[in-house]
């Protein structure tokens, strides 16, 4: 799978401790805006904050989210990495329809929905992709995919969408990061999800478990309809 061009910012994963950035960066929330039926559907973006040097909170027990005060130093929480083994294109599974493969590397989901509405799934849709409208459509889902589980091939090429390199924070959730920035020791990608919650199984990288334990971490108030 291919990667974006590296960012002008990386993230270090300190031992035991927060996020890292080594450099100047853009942090914003990135909340997703939902259907009357809770489908998500796109991505409602806040104002940006430029920060250089910052620590962001891993363990999910800062009073000041998404910045670390140093409270993983007093909490019980499991702080060592297992980030998947390989990369992502060796992991992937690949379904394919007419003019569009699905590749899918699903030890990479967070849970974040955009790949399905309450009818039907990209997954399932695949089979219908003859129609352009349908095979758009799941285009258009895949790409809204946080953490990179799904992407786009199209004519044997990965279509990835052209994103900011900059970190989302998405409310009771995970970080995003977008535009290829470099994570300690984990697969330079174009869209990832870091765990904020300091639950997730394969740290750095978020498996979802936010949801199980009722992470709360609300977005700030500024928010705005500008995209990225």
């Amino acid at each position: 799978m291919t990667t974006a061009p590296k960012a002008g910012f990386s993230v270090e994963v300190t031992e035991g401790g927060p996020y890292v950035i080594d450099g100047t960066a853009v942090v914003r929330s990135a909340t997703p805006v939902v259907s009357e039926r809770g489908e998500p559907m796109t991505w409602r973006y806040g104002a940006p904050e430029v920060v250089e040097g910052a620590a962001l909170c891993r363990c999910g027990a800062s009073d000041d989210k998404p910045f670390c005060d140093g409270s993983h130093a007093e909490v019980d929480w499991v702080a060592a990495c297992t980030p998947p083994e390989g990369s992502s294109a060796e992991r992937a599974r690949t379904k394919t329809g007419t003019g569009l493969t699905l590749v899918d590397d699903d030890v990479l989901c967070m849970h974040a929905g955009f790949c399905g509405t309450e009818r039907t799934s990209v997954w399932r849709m695949m089979g219908d992709t003859a129609d352009t409208e349908v095979r758009a459509t799941v285009i258009r889902m895949v790409e809204k995919c946080p953490s990179g589980r799904l992407a786009n091939r199209i004519d044997d090429t990965i279509v990835e969408p052209s994103l900011p390199a900059e970190i989302g924070v998405v409310p009771d959730g995970p970080l995003w990061l977008t535009g290829g920035i470099d994570v300690d020791g984990v697969e330079t990608r174009n869209r990832m999800t870091l765990c904020r919650c300091g639950a997730s199984s394969t740290k750095p990288l978020c498996d979802g478990s936010h949801v199980d334990i009722d992470f709360s971490a609300p977005a700030p108030t500024d928010e705005t309809e500008d995209s990225p």
